[in-house]
């Protein structure tokens, strides 16, 4: 088995005179520089376990706020200390979370700190696993409240976590106990909706325990191709893009996909330089927006009551306070269209709505 990253085009590296300004759009798209501001969170504090490619720690967007990092595959000879980032990918989800700088690479929650944990390219499982239970060990010495995997099996589209279940039940038992703890496992829906054609998603995503996350555009950015066959020939805000798994909560009651959020095009930090840019497509690059707008909840959350919220709680508010996208034959895209409605997250009504159900229930 071959893990795949959630990425239907490859990163494109740009030089800093060449900035897009689709990250402000993100901003734009989800409120949630009105978030920060109204209610004064930037996810300082907290820290995120990001399990990926690994990081370029030495990133200006970064800024010192790596608390710990750990290798958990072959690469640089295993050695644990080395999350050397090959690829970008992992670099570009950081970013997206955390990034600090004031321009278009800025992250969600951008004074968080950044756990850097290496888990790809793997053949099996079995990294994750091994990540996710280092999380468990360590979340406390390093406040790790969320965890963003922007990962998935490929070629599974699953409608309910059952056999998942009985069949990979080390990283679900990681997740659910992750759970417990009330630190939220954000995970992509996956990228294989062109193949399938019908409601799924992947594994891990499908666990509910996790928070799974669809993709859309948060602007209009043109024509866009992926690998695999997905095409939107023409683009806008809020369009779900063709290439996301998506599970509606009246396919499956259970195990539906959490939320939406913006995924295409993301500008985020690149893994090139100290001072490099990217752009991914992807529900990894959905995921780990919706991580940011989590540690924004948390901390709100924590400040005003001294104790991190159950991830169902967020869950819901995220959900409750989405704006609901109608999946139907207005997008131009080759993709068959469900019919359903998704649910894509707002971060300031989230934490609108969180702070008076804290005010309510005090």
């Amino acid at each position: 088995m071959k893990l795949f990253i959630p990425e239907p085009i490859p990163p494109k590296i740009l030089k800093p005179s060449l900035l897009t300004t689709f990250d402000i759009e993100i901003d734009i798209l989800l409120w949630a520089k009105l978030a920060r501001d109204t209610f004064n969170v930037s996810g300082k504090g907290l820290a995120v376990a990001v399990l990926d490619t690994g990081l370029r720690i030495s990133h200006e967007c970064f800024n010192g706020r790596v608390v710990a990092s750990r290798n958990f595959t072959d690469h640089d000879n295993g050695e644990p200390n080395i999350v050397t980032d090959y690829n970008g990918h992992g670099t570009n989800v950081a970013g997206l979370i955390a990034a600090g700088t004031n321009d278009e690479r800025r992250g969600i929650a951008p004074a968080a700190n950044i756990v850097p944990l290496k888990v790809l390219p793997a053949a099996s499982l079995e990294p994750i696993v091994s990540a996710l239970t280092w999380v468990f060990e360590n979340y406390t010495e390093f406040n790790i409240t969320a965890v963003n995997m922007s990962l998935g099996v490929p070629g599974i589209n699953l409608k309910e976590d059952i056999q998942a279940r009985e069949n990979y039940p080390d990283i679900h038992n990681a997740i659910k106990r992750l759970n417990e703890k009330n630190i939220a496992v954000v995970i992509a829906a996956g990228n294989d909706y062109f193949k399938f054609q019908e409601e799924g998603m992947s594994i891990p995503a499908i666990f509910r325990e996790a928070v799974s996350v669809g993709a859309v555009y948060d602007s209009s950015v043109g024509e866009r191709q992926y690998n695999g066959g997905a095409i939107a020939s023409d683009t806008r805000a809020d369009q779900i893009t063709p290439f996301t798994q998506r599970l509606s909560k009246e396919t499956s009651p259970d195990c539906y996909t959490d939320v939406f959020s913006a995924g295409a095009s993301a500008t985020s930090a690149g893994a090139s330089s100290d001072t490099a840019t990217s752009i991914q497509d992807g529900t990894s690059q959905a995921a780990p927006t919706v991580a940011g707008v989590i540690l924004l909840l948390q901390e709100h959350f924590l400040r005003l009551t001294g104790k991190l919220p159950e991830v169902s709680l967020l869950q819901d508010v995220l959900r409750s306070t989405s704006k609901w996208l109608a999946d139907d034959d207005s997008a131009s895209d080759n993709v068959r269209n469900t019919g359903r409605n998704y649910p894509r997250i707002n971060a300031y009504e989230s934490l609108t709505a969180l702070d008076k159900y804290i005010k309510l229930n005090s």
